[in-house]
């Protein structure tokens, strides 16, 4: 894999959720994601376009997907873990934003914090399955909280009030089987608030002087609302969750890199 062309001065800010956005778990889209992949060669440098990744996901996990998907080039930029580390792809290589990491440190968020969330809650009878991939992030916690029917609604703003209280922003989604995730549960994140991938965009705007007018974002589920309500142009590509298009209303017609593409290539018409 090569990594794209990365523009001097950038006009437009492209980001897309990973997970069954970008790259579709049972890989059965090759010739949509190189149509993607050419759609952006072609475009960096004439449309001065910055294109990335912004995830829940780890580094680790995304470049796994990565090196068994069916892509050519890298996108410009990875942001992994919930929105709390940003990586710039340049020949070949990944570059963590250092200005980006030390707003973290110098605020002192501590995942210890969570630990004790967690141990609260426990006492209240919600119990948090951690999700063991994420469990070296830095500044951020995954779980996995088991359905209990109508006891959901309550515990889950329980979850969330616990959280803000401590400054951490908690997003919780029901989780998608076809990404190895259990039946009948919901992903809890649990991120700084100064964090998300909704902030990522905010950041990535100002660093690199964008018109919000020229943003767009893609994503599929719940945990990507946030980051589709921050830009200008924002999309759930056509195999989102029903969860998810039930509270937003921009849907592509088509699914994963296709509906990407298809967003892009309706604006960027000649």
């Amino acid at each position: 894999m090569k990594s794209l062309h990365f523009p001097e001065n950038v006009e437009y800010l492209i980001c897309s959720d990973f997970d069954e956005t970008f790259f579709a778990h049972d890989l059965s889209n090759p010739e949509d994601v190189l149509a993607l992949d050419a759609f952006l060669e072609q475009n960096v440098v004439a449309k001065r376009i910055l294109f990335g990744i912004i995830s829940a996901s780890t580094k680790e996990m995304i470049e796994a997907c990565f090196e068994k998907g069916n892509y050519r080039h890298y996108p410009h930029f990875i942001s992994t873990n919930s929105g709390t580390e940003i990586y710039y792809v340049k020949n070949n290589r990944l570059i963590r934003d250092e200005t980006y990491h030390n707003k973290f440190q110098q605020l002192n968020f501590d995942k210890s914090v969570i630990l004790n969330i967690e141990e609260q809650l426990k006492q209240q009878n919600i119990d948090l399955i951690t999700q063991i991939p994420f469990e070296n992030a830095p500044f951020s916690r995954n779980y996995y909280y088991r359905s209990l029917g109508d006891l959901d609604t309550e515990n889950i703003d329980l979850i969330k009030a616990t959280g803000k209280k401590h400054n951490f922003i908690v997003n919780v989604s029901k989780c998608n089987p076809k990404i190895g995730d259990p039946e009948n549960h919901y992903d809890v994140d649990f991120y700084p608030s100064i964090a998300g991938k909704h902030a990522v965009v905010q950041y990535l705007m100002e660093k690199f002087n964008v018109d919000k007018d020229h943003t767009f974002a893609f994503g599929d589920s719940g945990n990507d609302l946030l980051m589709l309500n921050s830009v200008k142009h924002g999309y759930l590509v056509s195999n989102a969750t029903e969860e998810a298009k039930s509270k937003y209303k921009h849907h592509t017609n088509s699914p994963y890199n296709r509906g990407i593409l298809e967003g892009l290539q309706h604006y960027f018409k000649e």
